[in-house]
C-alpha cells in the first residue's frame, strides 16, 4: 500500500501515536486522531501533520462505547472520503497488585485495552469494505499489544489479560477479514516511558533487556511504516519490538 493520499485513524495519539502521525504526514497520508482527554497535545500534532501538507483532523471519542466508536469512524469517512488505515493505539496501563484488586480493575482494563480497539476495528473494517478494492486491499488494521503477554509480570493482572485478548482477536480478526484487510499486531517493551518513571526503573529494565537499552517511538513506527507501505504478504502476526526484553532474566516486574 502506497500512503500517499490515504486516510489514516489513530486512535490514541500521544508520545508514539504522536510521533507517529508526522511520520505518516511525512508520507503523504492524511490523519484522523482521536483523543479523550488530551486536547492540546492532540491539535498540535494535528497542526504539524497539515504543515506536512497533509490534511489532519482530531477527534473526541470515549471508545469505551460502541457508539462512540462507530460515530469516530463515519466522522473520518464523512471528512476524507475513505479509511484506509486503522492504528488502535488507545490503552490505559494501571497498576493493580494482586491483594488488592476488585471487580472495577478488571471491568476498566477490558474496556479500554479490549473493548474499544475491538469496537472501533469492527467499524473501521465495516467501512473498508464498502470500498473499491486496489491491488487486492481495502484496507490495514494495526493494533498494539504488550511484549509481557507471553511472558507476564505481577501488579497488572487486568491489564495482561486484556492485552492477551487483544492478541487473539488480531489473529481472529485477520481471518476474518481475508484477503483484503490485513490485521497485525505490534508488541512493544519500554518505548519512550512516561515522565515518571524513575531513573532507577529505567536501569533495571535496561538490565533486563538482551540489548541493554530502552527503545524509541522510531524503533516502533518503522515497523509500522513496513507493514503499511513495505509488505502487503503479512496479516496476523504479532511482532514484539521489546530490545530483546523477552529473552532477559525476569525480575518479576512490569
Amino acid at each position: 500500500m502506497k500512503l500517499a493520499g490515504k486516510t489514516v485513524l489513530i486512535t490514541g495519539g500521544r508520545r508514539i501515536g504522536a510521533a507517529l502521525a508526522r511520520l505518516l504526514a511525512e508520507r503523504g497520508a492524511n490523519i484522523a486522531l482521536s483523543y479523550h482527554s488530551s486536547t492540546a497535545v492532540i491539535q498540535e500534532v494535528v497542526e504539524d501533520c497539515r504543515q506536512a501538507g497533509v490534511q489532519a483532523e482530531a477527534y473526541s471519542a470515549d471508545l469505551r462505547h460502541c457508539e462512540q466508536a462507530e460515530a469516530l469512524v463515519a466522522q473520518t469517512v464523512a471528512r476524507f472520503g475513505s479509511l484506509d488505515v486503522l492504528i488502535n493505539l488507545t490503552s490505559i496501563y494501571t497498576r493493580t497488585p494482586f491483594a488488592n484488586l476488585q471487580p472495577g480493575d478488571y471491568e476498566e482494563a477490558i474496556a479500554s485495552n479490549l473493548s474499544a480497539p475491538y469496537f472501533t476495528a469492527l467499524s473501521a473494517a465495516r467501512a473498508m469494505q464498502q470500498q473499491p478494492t486496489v491491488d487486492g486491499l481495502q484496507g490495514k488494521i494495526i493494533h498494539f499489544t504488550d511484549w509481557a503477554v507471553d511472558r507476564p509480570y505481577r501488579d497488572f493482572l487486568p491489564y495482561l489479560i486484556a492485552k492477551g485478548g487483544l492478541v487473539t482477536l488480531t489473529r481472529a480478526l485477520a481471518v476474518e477479514l481475508a484477503p483484503t484487510i490485513t490485521v497485525n499486531a505490534i508488541a512493544p517493551g519500554t518505548v519512550e516511558p512516561p515522565p515518571h518513571v524513575s531513573a532507577e526503573r529505567l536501569e533495571q529494565i535496561r538490565n533486563t533487556s538482551t540489548l541493554g537499552k530502552i527503545g524509541s517511538a522510531d524503533d516502533v513506527n518503522r515497523l509500522v511504516l513496513y507493514l503499511l507501505e513495505g509488505t502487503d504478504f503479512v496479516t496476523g502476526e504479532v511482532y514484539r519490538v521489546d530490545g530483546g526484553r523477552f529473552l532477559g532474566s525476569s525480575t518479576g516486574e512490569a
